[in-house]
């Protein structure tokens, strides 16, 4: 448009303007109405808030739909290793040994022998030391590494002042965080390097930026972080209205998880959401300095899943303990049935030997999974988190075998099916947002039906399985359709494109859809 007060559609004295965004305006309603499937495309949808407990935080300003990008980071405002990692190659990230690392020419950070050049940490670091870096020792977690990205961050700041005015602005919480970790890396940072032109305070608030607002990138093994602009303005949720997926390039996709309406919080989830609520709330508070208050906290049941619940102990009682809330540190569980109290430690104490158990059962086994939920019937609720984490395992296990899903008996193909289904349930309920996970039990849940309507020749049963499992296709991968190619999920959302076009045509032989 050659001015925004001219209508989009025939150039005219504009009367309207987009309600949404505010940046298109319209002589008439209906013209406006005209180009709202072109205008939709570009249409912002959320609007930046700000307040006291919250922050930054981002409003839609119309309805947004499942599926539909709310915001997109084509490239991280900064990059770089994990804090303390193994030495990695520094455009790569190949975990290094001393056969393949190759020290760079210029400011001796070691690469791999396929990557000739790096970050704006080789400039920094050549300029700024007498000595070229040495890096002798590899195979565990080097203290060097713990610097390289708040250096990358520093240096930007000669290279691209807006961006790097940009990451100043992110909330760092450095008041909050432990003074300790925060002084290491500075100390470590100052002693390495000259720093005379920057201040320890910009220097501790560049760690703390990254420490509150790094996304762990799993295009790399292994993984990299990455701070980015405008995801960095979403509020946690433990059961967000948003996903998140990363492109092939690095950049960072949100898009609706369910339908959010005008005037809702945009959320995606800072933490593992698949943890229970003790363990959320303490890693939250640990790494991003906030105690959560999200409804799914507030409420023991987590919207009448259980996921925390433990059975009563007391003698023929059916019912469930868990405590009256997580806000207090030591929360003792209560039956609402018999009301007999479990103290806390002894709750604890009882978590942690099961947590134990579980890191040291076989992987990779439907024996050991079958065991463990066995084990633990008269202790754990069916849907408490360390069963579903094992529940997860044995759905997407059962199939995994020589001779794949044609080998497996068809008994166990049908438990297969049931496990799939209770975890599609519960995971609908509980994280919606989880994608990645829901939409690979639904390829699951397709390829288990596909392999049951083989066995089957009767058509009045064969053809509702092939309906079944087109459906749970087709599901699926609009769950995985925005995954970067290179990981698993982008793998299985390319596969469900073709088996869609197989089942199709299989349908379409039985004069069905």
């Amino acid at each position: 448009m050659e001015s925004q007060t001219t209508c989009a559609i025939c150039g005219k004295n504009a009367i309207h303007k987009c309600s949404a965004c505010g940046n298109v305006y319209y002589c008439s309603k209906q013209h406006q109405k005209e180009d709202w499937r072109n205008h939709a495309k570009a249409c912002k949808s959320f609007k930046l808030a700000e307040d006291s407990l919250l922050g930054r935080h981002c409003i839609a300003t119309r309805n947004i739909k499942v599926g539909e990008i709310v915001l997109k980071d084509d490239e991280p405002l900064i990059a770089g290793p994990m804090y303390n990692c193994a030495p990695v190659c520094l455009r790569c990230y190949m975990v290094l040994n001393e056969t393949i690392a190759v020290a760079c020419e210029k400011c001796g950070w070691p690469l791999c022998q396929d990557c000739k050049d790096h970050g704006l940490e080789c400039n920094f670091s050549s300029s700024r030391r007498d000595h070229k870096v040495s890096i002798t020792e590899f195979g565990h977690p080097h203290p060097s590494y713990q610097c390289i990205t708040v250096i990358r961050a520093l240096a930007s700041k000669d290279v691209n002042l807006e961006s790097y005015k940009k990451l100043l602005s992110l909330e760092s919480h450095c008041d909050r965080i432990n003074s300790h970790e925060l002084s290491n890396t500075v100390r470590f940072i100052k002693r390495f390097f000259k720093t005379d032109d920057i201040s320890e305070e910009e220097m501790t608030k560049i760690v703390g930026i990254l420490q509150v607002n790094g996304h762990e990138v799993p295009l790399t093994d292994p993984p990299y972080v990455a701070v980015y602009e405008l995801t960095s303005l979403l509020e946690h949720n433990c059961k967000a209205n948003c996903s998140k997926s990363f492109t092939d390039t690095g950049g960072l996709i949100i898009h609706a998880a369910v339908p959010i309406a005008k005037g809702d919080h945009i959320s995606i989830c800072y933490t593992d959401p698949l943890w229970g609520t003790a363990n959320r709330r303490h890693h939250l508070l640990k790494t991003k300095f906030f105690e959560c208050t999200c409804d799914r906290c507030k409420d023991p049941t987590e919207f009448g899943t259980m996921f925390n619940a433990l059975r009563c102990n007391r003698m023929n009682c059916p019912g469930y303990i868990l405590p009256k809330t997580f806000f207090e540190q030591e929360h003792d569980y209560i039956c609402k049935i018999c009301e007999s109290i479990v103290p806390y430690v002894e709750i604890e104490k009882m978590l942690e030997d099961i947590g134990i158990y579980l890191s040291i059962i076989k992987k990779n086994d439907i024996i050991a999974c079958k065991e463990f939920i066995s084990r633990y019937k008269s202790t754990l609720h069916p849907n408490h988190f360390y069963n579903i984490d094992v529940t997860i395992a044995l759905a997407q296990l059962i199939g995994q075998q020589t001779g794949g899903l044609a080998a497996v008996e068809t008994d166990l193909l049908i438990e297969k099916i049931e496990l799939c289904k209770k975890l599609d349930k519960l995971l609908k309920t509980l994280v919606p947002a989880e994608n990645r996970i829901r939409g690979l039990i639904l390829f699951e849940l397709h390829a288990a039906h596909a392999d049951l309507s083989r066995r089957h020749t009767e058509m009045e049963i064969l053809v509702p399985l092939l309906q079944e499992s087109k459906k749970y296709l087709v599901d699926g991968y609009q769950l995985l359709k925005y995954e970067p190619k290179i990981l698993p999920e982008g793998k299985i959302a390319q596969h469900a494109e073709q088996n869609f076009h197989e089942i199709n045509k299989l349908l379409k032989r039985f004069n069905v859809t």
